[in-house]
């Protein structure tokens, strides 16, 4: 295979020459929802994702026709409200044959949070029909004014938080254009705090933004007025844009304990960025939203691990979910009467964004005239006992069928594996017993995916 000509593909969609291409300023105005995602908690009760409004205009300087930096204002309010563990007591008094009343025990704390954020990100643009955008990069955070009830982790620094913070956007979007110069934006963004935001608190800010806007782009010519020797190579041409969205089946892959371990199902959604190089062979990368973990129903002292010594005892209904933005780069051969028929394969990086073990676990009890069951439900952060990335190998197959003349479907079938153990040993091992410590957990995923190619825009 011609392989210089992936690295002249790359190149040039990339980094083409800045003389070549017009530059343009754009300003954007967007509004729309955020849903919180906090950080750093400790074990026990549940944060619940809270919608609150964030709205801002933004600024970006496009480089060349692929890449560009941005920064802006955003004005957001984000919710946060804990719910402790809950618990159902059921009394039977033996002597009597006498079912007792249920009670239910659980607090709820509040806090609310108001933030001036200013972001500073790389941008890249890929261009087809209805275009799609990507940025990454840092965002400064300013608060305004923050509220808390309870006071639940932090009553020996009671209101104290921290004015300042900064961390890291992760966004991507799509743009149809309305005309030469003005565009409909939807975009999906992630942001993740790297500072405590209270005293005496391993919490930190977190949340996912869905919003729309619209797009001016300024010192844009028109059409007719590009001299047609600026026009992008040809070797981009060949360069399109695949919307992915399916159901991740998962599981642990681990050398032990297998038989007490279940499958899970959870999302992938994202976009693959296609380069051919010629009939039948190409290059995949692209990002990916993904849901790995596992599932056990078994009699545990440990909520996410099978350990059948310690007290108390559960009987555990419990999930290890752990979100990843995955990046490929995959090699893919086509075959068959129009290339109908794809295989791909090649190495996938997992970028950590969450992890938790959720679910239900029963504790029982007994006396010479109470039989009590207990219900706790298992809303636990595991951020820390996850590692922050995980390497592994994709193997893919499936069809490609044509659908509108100019777009492709795709039903595409993957097997994911990864190669580290990603729960992290030593900080466990600090914070729980050595038997806890000693647990494997190693990725494994079967995809099912469904999705549409795009053709470039003018094709």
């Amino acid at each position: 295979m011609k392989y210089y000509k992936a690295l002249t593909c790359l190149f040039l969609l990339v980094l083409c020459n800045s003389a070549g291409y017009p530059q343009t300023i754009t300003t954007g105005l967007y509004s729309g929802v955020n849903f919180s995602d906090i950080h750093g908690q400790d074990f026990g009760g549940k944060w619940k994702s809270k919608p609150g409004p964030v709205q801002g205009f933004y600024l970006g300087w496009s480089l060349n026709k692929s890449l560009g930096i941005q920064t802006g204002i955003n004005f957001s309010t984000v919710y946060y409200e804990h719910m402790s563990s809950s618990y159902y007591r059921l009394y039977y008094p033996m002597e009597l044959n006498y079912t007792g009343p249920d009670y239910y025990n659980q607090g709820v704390d509040k806090m609310d949070f108001s933030f001036i954020r200013v972001p500073l990100l790389f941008t890249v643009q890929v261009p087809s029909v209805i275009q799609f955008n990507m940025r990454a990069g840092l965002i400064f955070s300013f608060l305004k004014a923050h509220s808390l009830s309870n006071d639940y982790y932090y009553s020996s620094a009671p209101g104290i938080a921290k004015k300042t913070d900064f961390g890291y956007m992760f966004s991507s979007g799509i743009s149809y254009p309305i005309n030469n110069k003005i565009k409909a934006t939807f975009n999906v963004s992630y942001l993740t705090g790297r500072k405590h935001l209270l005293e005496n608190s391993n919490l930190r800010q977190g949340s996912s933004e869905f919003v729309l806007g619209i797009d001016y782009e300024f010192l844009k010519k028109n059409k007719k007025d590009i001299n047609p020797g600026l026009a992008i190579d040809s070797t981009l041409k060949k360069v399109t844009v695949t919307y992915r969205g399916g159901v991740d089946i998962s599981w642990n892959g681990l050398d032990s304990d297998k038989s007490k371990y279940s499958t899970d199902a959870g999302p992938s959604l994202g976009f693959s960025v296609n380069f051919m190089m010629e009939p039948g062979f190409s290059f995949i990368t692209g990002v990916s939203f993904e849901r790995k973990g596992y599932s056990m129903k078994d009699s545990s002292a440990s909520f996410f691990k099978y350990l059948n010594k310690g007290t108390p005892m559960y009987y555990v209904d419990a999930k290890v979910q752990m979100d990843y933005a995955v990046i490929p780069l995959l090699m893919n051969l086509s075959f068959g009467k129009s290339h109908i028929f794809f295989f791909n394969t090649g190495p996938w990086l997992g970028l950590k964004l969450d992890a938790r073990n959720v679910g239900v676990a029963y504790n029982e009890s007994r006396s010479e005239s109470y039989y009590t069951v207990t219900k706790t439900v298992i809303y636990d952060d595991l951020v820390r006992y996850i590692k922050s990335t995980d390497i592994g190998w994709i193997f893919g197959t499936g069809i490609s069928v044509p659908f509108l003349k100019r777009y492709k479907v795709d039903l595409a079938l993957r097997y994911n594996t990864g190669f580290n153990n990603v729960f992290n040993k030593i900080i466990v091992a600090e914070q729980q017993s050595s038997s806890i410590a000693d647990h494997e957990i190693r990725n494994r995923t079967i995809s099912f995916l469904i999705g549409i190619t795009i053709p470039q825009a003018g094709h």
